[in-house]
This record gives C-alpha cells, structure tokens and sequence, in this order.
C-alpha cells in the first residue's frame, strides 16, 4: 500500500514538472514581449526658415521641421503626442540652413521633465551631438501622462531662443482624455506654448554677427508662435466651448521670462504641475509661469460669453511696443440652449493644392484647389457661397462676381482691390485673381463678410471656415460648384448694385479689424463720405487729431460715418487703443 502511494506521489511529480516546462517554453521571453510592443515613431529634420510676425515683420529662425528640406523650419516645432506606456521613437536629422553663410552647426533634442537615460537626454556633453549630415533616434518610454516639450540643448542660449522648442504631451493610457490615467476627465485641451522673441538676436543670427547675450531685450510674446491679435485666428492659440464643458490647458513656458496669466469669467483648478498630478488641486484665476514651468489648468465653462486670458506682466500685451498684442487671446464660450434662430453651423476645411473639402465631416469637389499667393488664400466664389448659403450670379463681360444672402449683397471684380457691399465700396487687402482660367476671390473677406470665421489649425495643416446657415435653405449641402469647366459661367447679368441709384455712389466703407485701421493710408476726393465698420472682437473708435470729428464707442459689427467736405490731412485714432493710427487726405 505505502509503496502504490509513494508511486502516485512520484508520477505526479513528474507531471507536474512536465506541465512547468511547458509552460516555461511556449511563454515568450521579456525581451521578446518588448519587442512586440508597438512603437510610436516620429522623425524631425533639424533646419531653418523664417516667421512672420503680426506687424507684418519677417525674422529668421532655427527649428525642427516634419520635411526633409532645407528652410522649412516649423515655429514652433510641430507638437508630439504619446500615449503612457507607450515605446517613442525620436529620429532627429540635421539637414542644415537654407541660408548661405550659417555655421552649419550640431544639434540635439532635450525632452525637457521626461526621465530618460543619459543617452537619450540631448544634452552633448554627456550624449551625442547630431552634426550636419547625420542621424540619430532617441528611445524611451513615456511612463507619465503629463505636459512637457522639447528643445535643442547645443547652446542652448542661443537655439531655444532661435526657435528650436515644441510641445510634448503625453495622455493617458489609451489616448483617454483624462488629465492622468485615472484622472480627472475633461471634453477637450489646449496647449499654449509661450516663449519670447528679441529680434536683434535673430538678425545678428542670420547676418553672422556677435551680439551680447546678457542683453536681452524680447519685443515680442507669443503663444504656440503667434501674438495678438493673430492668436484669435489660430484655434490652437484660442479657445472655445459650450457652457457645461471642462477644457485642460496646458501651459509650458519655453522662454526666459516668467509670465503672470490671469482668466477673465472663470476660475480654474491647477492640478497638475511639471509632469506630476499636485496632492489637492489649487483653485485660482491668476497664475505665475516660470521660465522650463509647466501647469495643467482644469476650467469648467459655467457661462456664455467672450472673456480675455493674457499675461499681466506689463509689456508681454505688446508687439514692438505696440498695444494691444502679445501673450493675449480669446476664451469664447456659447450656449447651445440658449439659440433660438432655426439654423445649422457649417464648417468648411480646406487644404492647399486640393480639390477636396470636408463639408460638416463629409468630403465633397470643388472646381479648383485653393491657393495662397502673397499671404492671401484663393478659392472659386461659388463653392464658398454656395456653402454658406449665398446664390451667384456672374457677369462675364465685365468680369464681376455678385454673392447674395438674406439682405446683403458683396460684388467683387477681377483684379479690383475695392469691392461693393450694398453698394459702399471697400477696399480689399488683395484683388480678386483669375487662375488657371477661373476667378478666384479672397477667402477670408469673403467668408468674414457673411458672418463666419476663417482660422488654421496647424496640428492639421487645414484653413477652417465655420459659419450659420438656416434650416431648410435651398443652398445647404451643395457637393459642388456649379461649373466643372473652370470657366466663368453665365447668369443673370447685373445691372446696378443696392445704393447705386441713391446718388452717393463714391461713399467708401473701411474696415477695423485685428486691431488696427485698414488701410492707413487713404486719399479721396473732397466731398466723400467715409464708413468705418468694426469687424474685430473688441470696441474701437474713430477720433480725429484735430477734434473735426470723432466717433461713439464702436462695439463689433458697429459702424460710424463721416463726411469729409474739408480738403486737407486728417490724422486719426482709436481713443481706445492709441496705437491704432492712420491718416485721410482729402483732394479737390
């Protein structure tokens, strides 16, 4: 008996062991479960180029570009998302300058609060320098969902100020949009990139000149490479929600100079700082940034309406000296329960060179591709109308295109830098342009005109249009522009315009918008009437030097007229925002 057990004791000792090296072999190794693992992998070309600022000035850059070619340098440096846990593969190549007469120098990529090894740390005197010509792929893995960026650590003084700096953010396992994995969630966020720029060191850069690094002296502000008021413009650099939303903002501060950011119309929870959760979130409206800082802000839209976040620091609201500008944007927040009119939001995203546009998430033709020439975007009149329900008609012998919705009417005429809106004339910041056979107009005034917004969202490299149709129009849907042919059509000719036949057919309409007068220079004829109309966010007035006339309080979409039956320069201004000046000469 004792010896049948001692028997069934040892076959089952064996089975068992059998049963372990089985499972020991059919298991894969550590090694090769991380090798399984999927790897998210980015390459980025180290190079120059060039950025315009608000004020229309042009500065010379270094950056990182998702191009292998040379000048196409990103400012800043295209933003990077990762996932926690994920593997991240970084290859940087330095293809260097564009321009003639650059050192050709080494560079490297920091990811500034990321915990990586000294090989992956971009620091060169304890991990490689990336000389012109070569490559070189950073690994690591990104083991906490937080907001951090990168940047070029070889001089670093010299790089980060020239434009070598991008976001890096990394979200929560599986891409959730929670602020950590595990927590607090949150409908959508933003990433504001702050930094400064001192253009003197970016013109010594670029001419090959020593400068003194101990005087720095910023002119300019900017968040994620845009200024006020190009910041409203730029959906990555503004915000906007429905009342009852929670948004994260992710604030980094790339630059040298602390910030004090305060929120209009809302309070708002820090709960994350420098890549780490904080213990208890600190409820506050203003908060103070430091040059490397990071901070998560957690807001809760309470209520509609259109409310300042800027720097308080005195002249980061600047662009050369000039108010309002800089650090300085737009939280815009609506309520959907609120909308009483019967209408439907239509959003057009174009892409340069393409003749596809997603029409509210649906892809339809259009004619001819958009094209930007001289800084203005470019497409056929039709399809834009069309789609925010306007009707065409085409005068082919004169060259003239009439775009009517509800009780407005805009003509506007092959190369003719004025245009006429009900019949007052405005002057255009470019002409309407024949390409390739058929006539193009100007994106932005068109759009704006009939009440919607253009922006670009550069994460997608997409020119957006978002405007309101009303529910059941005829126009809602077109797929496409009336004529394939790439021709001019036919309709109705036109005779005259709205207030042609009133007998003041050379009353000129100019505009206010992104804070300033345009044009700043204008002559007319003694005994013009000039309209100024307010198409920016904020109020402006129209008051002359010389106390001959002066306006009311201008909110947006609010106009003020005045006749000028005095020859003679007329200089004038905003009372608002003194900056804003420009100049009428009246002739005989």
């Amino acid at each position: 008996m004792a010896r049948q057990q001692g028997l069934r004791l040892a076959l089952r000792s064996i089975l068992l062991a059998a049963i372990l090296l089985a499972f020991m072999f059919d298991r894969p190794t550590a090694n090769a479960a991380n090798e399984a693992q999927p790897v998210k992998k980015f390459h980025l070309y180290a190079t120059d180029g060039y950025v315009t600022l608000p004020d229309g000035k042009s500065i010379y850059v270094w950056g990182y570009s998702l191009a292998d070619e040379p000048g196409t340098a990103v400012f800043p440096a295209p933003p990077i998302e990762a996932n926690e846990g994920d593997a991240v593969e970084i290859t940087l190549t330095n293809i260097g300058p564009k321009k003639s007469g650059i050192k050709r120098l080494a560079h490297t990529i920091h990811f500034h609060g990321l915990d990586t090894d000294q090989a992956n740390d971009g620091v060169p005197h304890t991990s490689q320098a990336i000389q012109v010509g070569e490559s070189f792929t950073y690994k690591f893995t990104a083991s906490h969902a937080g907001t951090y960026f990168y940047h070029c650590h070889v001089d670093t003084v010299e790089h980060l100020q020239m434009g070598m700096y991008g976001a890096f953010v990394v979200k929560a396992k599986g891409g959730a949009n929670q602020a950590w994995t595990g927590g607090p969630v949150y409908d959508k966020d933003y990433v504001f990139l702050l930094n400064e720029i001192d253009p003197v060191w970016h013109q010594a850069v670029e001419e090959g000149k020593a400068y003194d690094r101990t005087n720095y002296q910023p002119r300019y502000w900017t968040i994620n490479g845009k200024a006020y008021p190009d910041t409203e413009e730029d959906p990555t650099a503004s915000i906007s929600g429905e009342v009852g939303e929670k948004v994260l903002i992710r604030m980094i501060n790339a630059g040298y100079q602390s910030h004090s950011f305060h929120m209009h119309g809302y309070h708002f929870q820090v709960i994350a700082s420098d890549g780490r959760p904080l213990p208890e979130p600190l409820t506050k409206d203003t908060i103070l940034i430091g040059p490397g800082e990071r901070y998560d802000l957690l807001v809760t839209f309470d209520q509609a309406g259109s409310f300042p976040f800027h720097s308080h620091n005195i002249v980061d609201n600047t662009n050369d000296g000039a108010y309002p500008g800089g650090l300085h944007t737009m939280i815009d927040v609506t309520d959907p329960s609120s909308e009483a009119s019967p209408s439907m939001t239509m959003t057009l995203r174009f892409k340069l060179g393409s003749t596809s546009v997603v029409v509210n998430g649906k892809t339809v033709a259009m004619k001819a591709a958009p094209i930007t020439i001289g800084g203005t975007t470019y497409v056929p009149p039709d399809f834009l109308a069309e789609q925010l329900g306007a009707t065409v008609a085409w005068n082919a012998g004169k060259k003239v295109v009439t775009l009517t919705k509800a009780r407005m009417t805009l003509r506007l005429a092959e190369n003719d830098a004025q245009a006429s809106i009900d019949g007052r004339l405005v002057f255009l910041p470019a002409a309407p342009k024949k390409i390739k056979g058929a006539l193009m107009v100007p994106l932005r005034f068109v759009s704006e005109t009939f009440g919607a917004t253009m922006l670009f969202d550069r994460g997608k490299g997409e020119i957006v249009v978002t405007g309101t149709m009303k529910i059941g129009s005829s126009e809602a849907g077109h797929e496409h522009g009336t004529n394939s042919s790439g021709t001019d059509p036919i309709a109705t000719p036109i005779t005259k315009q709205p207030g042609e036949a009133d007998g003041n057919p050379n009353s000129l309409t100019l505009l206010i918008d992104k804070a300033a007068f345009m044009p700043k220079k204008l002559t007319i004829r003694k005994g013009q009437t000039v309209t100024w109309i307010n198409r920016d966010s904020m109020s402006h007035t129209v008051y002359d030097l010389g106390d001959s006339f002066s306006s009311r309080d201008l909110p947006p979409n609010q106009s003020y007229s005045h006749l000028f039956d005095q020859t003679g320069t007329y200089t004038y201004y905003c009372s608002i925002h003194p900056s804003m000046v420009a100049e009428i000469e009246v002739v005989e």
